[in-house]
């Protein structure tokens, strides 16, 4: 007794389907756990999650003509037959495609390429599910010219929206790959100073010396000089010192050794000179340059004004005073004679 060519097809693609599970499930995991990656463990599993709907798509795609469906209901049929095949399609792509990148992040060494292929999954599961739609299209009739056409006429306003945010993005991929800074490193923008707190697709955090967050696009930390610190393996400071022209060449020969000797006192500094150097509108100056041998921006600072306040301590003892901008007018009395 023949089957009803409708059963017949439900029992082949079922049998069909659990057979490929049973296999999938059962039998090709015995030959793959013998290697020494997992991508293909993973392969076979994710190929078993998508073999039941796959079969159950499948047989409904072989009793189509079957169920007597005619005219614009069988053409949805067909259509959402195909969606739904797709969807299941693009899914197990992005599955395999994310976990194959993962892999390859986790088994580099570099951090920043770890980063960068985390940061570029969304992009590459957009391209597939666009490759997708292009296919689905194509498989429904759609003329491909006019997809094309679509495309182009609209990419325009679509580039034009996304121009920033595209930007931002290449601005991003520039600070990973290039390195001018990374999270944790003291940097210097402009006006502003702060610590790296985090870096984004489209903007980095810091935090500033007072506290506050500034949060900068990328693309204007990769327009404009960054200074950074973080890689300074000592911090070299020069200023000027002026004392008052009341101050006798004793003092003045006195003052680079006096210097040099507070700086041989403080932790973390070395000096390098001192010397007198001008003879200025309103001050004698000298010029002081030593090095601070710390990456660590309040330990510069507190080294610096330990020097500064020993300075100041030291010419005070010595009744050495600093000069300020100021002007002395000397006027001449005419004599007696001289006047008519």
């Amino acid at each position: 007794m023949a089957l009803p060519p409708i059963l017949s097809d439900i029992l082949l693609g079922v049998g069909v389907g659990l057979l490929a599970v049973f296999f999938l499930k059962k039998i090709i995991p015995r030959f793959t756990r013998r290697s020494k990656s997992d991508f293909d463990d993973f392969i076979v599993n994710a190929l078993g999650d998508i073999a039941l709907p796959l079969t159950a798509l499948i047989t409904l795609y072989l009793i189509e003509d079957n169920l007597g469906i005619k005219g614009d209901a069988l053409v949805a049929y067909d259509i959402v037959l195909r969606l739904v095949g797709l969807f299941i399609l693009v899914r197990f792509f992005n599955r395999v495609g994310v976990r194959f990148f993962q892999g390859v992040g986790r088994r580099t060494s570099n951090n920043d390429l770890n980063i960068l292929i985390q940061s570029l999954m969304p992009l590459f599961q957009a391209a597939v599910w666009a490759i997708g739609a292009l296919v689905f299209l194509q498989s429904i009739g759609v003329k491909m010219a006019v997809i094309w056409g679509l495309l182009s006429a609209g990419g325009i306003g679509i580039g034009l929206a996304l121009k920033e945010p595209a930007q931002e993005l290449f601005a991003y991929l520039m600070i990973l790959l290039d390195k001018p800074f990374t999270v944790g490193q003291f940097i210097s923008v402009g006006s502003v100073s702060a610590i790296v707190e985090k870096i984004g697709v489209r903007s980095t955090h810091l935090r500033s010396l007072r506290g506050e967050a500034v949060v900068m696009n990328n693309s204007a930390l990769t327009n404009t000089a960054v200074l950074n610190f973080a890689d300074m393996a000592r911090r070299r400071m020069i200023y000027s010192i002026g004392v008052t022209y009341d101050t006798t060449a004793e003092q003045m020969q006195e003052i680079p050794s006096l210097i040099e000797g507070i700086i041989d006192k403080v932790e973390h500094t070395e000096f390098n000179r001192c010397h007198f150097t001008e003879f200025a509108d309103s001050s004698l100056n000298f010029e002081l340059v030593y090095y601070i041998d710390t990456r660590d921006y309040i330990v510069a600072l507190n080294a610096q004004q330990n020097i500064n306040l020993s300075i100041m301590r030291a010419f005070a003892e010595r009744g050495i005073e600093f000069a300020f901008p100021s002007q002395t007018v000397y006027l001449e009395r005419s004599t007696a004679a001289g006047l008519s």
